[in-house]
C-alpha cells in the first residue's frame, strides 16, 4: 500500500468517526448556546436558537412549539450533585430567578412561515409555534432563532446555577393527543410533569443554564457550597401553553 493511499484510507475513517460523533451530539432537539453567565450579555440579552436534527421516524416537521417554564407555574430542583440525585422544592422560580428568561422571536422564515408567541398569565412571552413549512425527516437541520432576556440569579438564594428546562415538540402529523407516537410528534419535555405531554424516555438535552457571577455576586455565607437549581414546566403549564390556535381555534393537538 503506498503512502498515499494509506493517507487517504486513514482520512476516510476519521471523516467516519466525525459524522458519528456530529450525528450523537445533534440527536436530540436542544438549544444552541446552553449556558451563560447571569446578565452578562452585551445588550442584556441571549441570542439563541432551537435546533431540529431530524424528522420523527422518517416523518418531515411541519411545525414546532417551544415553552420555557414561567416563574409561578413550574416545578423546581435542586442538587448538589449535578442532578444525579435531586429533591423537588416547594419553592418557586421566583426564589431563585429575580428577572428574566422571557423570549423574544428573532424573525425568521427559513423552516416555518408563520408562527406566534405564547405568554403567561400576566402576559409575558415564554413561548412560540412555528408551523407552515416543512423540515426533511433526515439530512437537514432547522434552526428557529429566538433572543432570551438576561437572567439575573437571586442574590440572596443559594444557587450557583438555574437551569430552564423548556418544553419543545416536534409536530410531523396533526394528531389528537391520544394519537402521540413515533412518527406522529416527537416531545422533549419533563418525564415527571403529570401531563399528557410528558415524554416518558426524555433526559432533558435541551437546557438553558444560567451560572451564577460568583465574584459580582458571591453566595451567602450560609449557603455553605449552595447547590444547583433545575427548572421546568408543570402540568397545568404544559397543558395551558403547548397547544397551538390559530384564529380563535385550537389546530394542534387536534381537539
Amino acid at each position: 500500500m503506498t503512502t498515499q493511499n494509506y493517507r487517504a484510507i486513514k482520512f476516510g475513517f476519521l471523516l467516519a468517526a466525525l459524522s458519528l460523533v456530529t450525528q450523537g451530539a445533534l440527536a436530540h432537539t436542544r438549544l444552541d448556546n446552553p449556558v451563560v453567565q447571569e446578565s452578562t450579555s452585551a445588550h442584556g440579552t441571549y441570542d439563541s436558537a432551537v435546533v431540529i436534527p431530524h424528522g420523527c421516524d422518517g416523518n418531515s416537521v411541519i411545525g414546532n412549539v417551544f415553552v420555557m417554564p414561567d416563574q409561578t407555574d413550574s416545578i423546581v430542583q435542586t442538587s448538589t450533585d449535578g442532578f444525579e440525585t435531586f429533591e423537588t422544592s416547594g419553592q418557586t422560580a421566583a426564589d431563585f430567578v429575580a428577572a428574566g428568561g422571557f423570549i423574544r422571536l428573532i424573525k425568521s422564515n427559513d423552516v416555518f412561515a408563520k408562527a406566534g408567541l405564547i405568554s403567561d398569565a400576566v402576559g409575558n412571552p415564554v413561548g412560540f409555534w412555528a408551523a407552515d413549512g416543512e423540515l426533511p425527516a433526515s439530512n437537514w437541520v432547522g434552526k428557529l432563532p429566538l433572543r432570551i432576556s438576561s437572567v439575573d440569579i437571586q442574590d440572596e438564594s443559594c444557587a450557583n446555577s438555574v437551569t430552564f428546562v423548556p418544553a419543545i415538540a416536534n409536530v410531523c402529523q396533526l394528531s389528537s393527543i391520544e394519537a402521540f407516537g413515533d412518527g406522529v410528534v416527537d416531545l422533549w419535555t419533563a418525564p415527571d410533569a403529570g401531563s399528557p405531554f410528558d415524554a416518558p424516555d426524555w433526559s432533558y438535552p435541551a437546557t438553558f443554564k444560567v451560572e451564577r457571577d460568583l465574584e459580582n455576586s458571591p453566595l451567602p455565607d450560609s449557603c455553605g457550597n449552595g447547590f444547583d437549581v433545575r427548572i421546568f414546566p408543570s402540568a397545568a403549564q404544559l397543558d395551558r401553553d403547548m397547544p397551538v390556535e390559530m384564529n380563535g381555534e385550537q389546530v394542534w393537538p387536534k381537539p
